[in-house]
């Protein structure tokens, strides 16, 4: 419970800085967040590894079904978060498609896996339901 408060804490805190950040000084924000994309190999790492960290509350802790809800909510909320910039996104879309599946394989495995645990899940439960 400890390791899930300190990772919650941290979570609740970066998004304030960065919230207050981006309201306050939008340019230095900016100069961060390319500093750190300018490290892709490095971020790569630490977004793997607070994967796994985080991963392993929320799946030894959660039902599937509702980490799958709470990550519904989580598109929903990035969704929301981007439609001001739907021009902008468009762009990233395009580049996003002419590169392919090649620059995230890796993601794109873990939301396939997800995805297809979450529909055996529910479709296992209603078919042991029925019989």
């Amino acid at each position: 419970m400890l390791g899930k408060k300190i990772l919650v804490v941290i979570f609740a805190a970066l998004t304030l800085i960065k919230l207050a950040f981006l309201l306050i000084s939008p340019g230095e924000w900016l100069v961060v967040s390319q500093a750190f994309l300018g490290h892709t190999g490095i971020v790569t790492v630490v977004y793997l590894v607070l994967l796994v960290i985080t991963g392993y509350f929320i799946f030894t802790s959660l039902d599937l079904i509702d980490v799958a809800l709470v990550m519904l909510f989580t598109a929903a909320l990035v969704g929301l978060s981007l439609i001001p910039y739907a021009g902008s996104m468009q762009k990233v879309g395009q580049e996003i498609s002419a590169v392919g599946f090649g620059k995230a394989w890796l993601a794109w495995i873990i939301w396939v896996a997800i995805a297809a645990a979450v529909l055996y899940r529910v479709f296992a439960d209603q078919k042991e339901k029925s019989s």
